[in-house]
């Protein structure tokens, strides 16, 4: 039987189509991506940045000319209340211009009252809280901190204490490092405001030694602006004392879980049990067919 001739195949000049049609859908993809990437809630993103920064005590978007890299600049981020451009909650607004008053008193003496992003710095001096190379807070101190405590524990802030030294390395039997003796005083001055009345759910220490400088190390001028502890203040965004209240979501999978351990208990079937009483009565016609008698 003779094979029968294979006819050449139709080329398809139209399979192009499936590539470009390909690339499109990439493109088109892209497009959307960088519109949605566009429409940001400014809001959710500034509480965002805001908590970010509280928790880990860095700053997660720097001031507009800074460099995110750092390199070693000694700049400060904080500019003086008043001259600065950033904008403040009320709550926090209402704060900095009664410390700027009293800081200009004698009840805050001493205190410089300094404007970060959307916080609040007020700044101590190191030889105005402590005695060198020490954490235990000097007795003209104490009075500053009471007056600055009873300004603050009636307000809904939270608030973050920040030792800061020089770069002169330490090494006692107390302090192994500056990293010991920032964060030891930062914990004093958060133990002695918790002592005045403060709620210690709004408190917490952070001690950065000398990797946080304002000014230069080279001169004992500088050495002794970076020797510091930073109070800082900043807008209450959740209240701690108010317990958080499961979602419906939540509450269904808690309620399908106890189901779940209430099955297992009971012998891990969804099958009704029968009651005792009409097993027995199904037992007994099974003996009776076999022959067996009825106990």
């Amino acid at each position: 039987m003779p094979r029968k001739k294979k006819h050449p195949e139709h080329v398809n000049h139209e399979r192009w189509l499936v590539s470009y049609a390909d690339f499109m859908t990439l493109l088109f993809a892209f497009f959307v991506v960088m519109f949605a990437s566009s429409q940001v809630d400014t809001q959710k993103v500034g509480r965002f940045t805001e908590s970010f920064s509280k928790a880990v005590g860095i700053e997660v978007f720097p001031e507009s000319g800074k460099s995110l890299l750092g390199g070693n600049s000694t700049k400060d981020a904080t500019t003086i209340a008043g001259k600065g451009e950033a904008s403040l909650p009320n709550e926090l607004e209402e704060l900095r211009a009664m410390m700027e008053q009293k800081s200009k008193k004698e009840e805050l003496a001493g205190v410089q009252v300094l404007i970060r992003r959307n916080e609040i710095v007020l700044r101590l001096a190191d030889n105005v809280v402590f005695a060198s190379g020490t954490d235990e807070i000097q007795p003209a101190a104490r009075s500053v901190l009471a007056h600055m405590a009873d300004d603050l524990k009636t307000r809904k802030v939270d608030i973050r204490v920040e030792g800061h030294t020089d770069d002169k390395p330490i090494r006692t039997f107390r302090f192994r490092s500056n990293w010991d003796l920032s964060t030891s005083r930062a914990t004093a001055v958060v133990a002695d405001f918790a002592n005045a009345g403060i709620e210690p759910s709004r408190l917490s220490a952070a001690g950065y030694a000398e990797f946080h400088p304002i000014a230069t190390n080279a001169s004992p001028e500088g050495r002794a602006q970076n020797r510091r502890v930073d109070v800082v203040v900043s807008a209450q965004l959740l209240d701690p004392a108010t317990p958080t209240q499961p979602d419906a979501a939540e509450k269904s999978d808690v309620k399908s879980d106890e189901k779940v351990d209430s099955n297992a208990k009971d012998g891990g079937s969804d099958a009704p049990q029968k009651p005792e009483k009409q097993a027995r009565n199904d037992v007994l016609p099974n003996r009776a067919a076999k022959g067996e008698r009825k106990p």
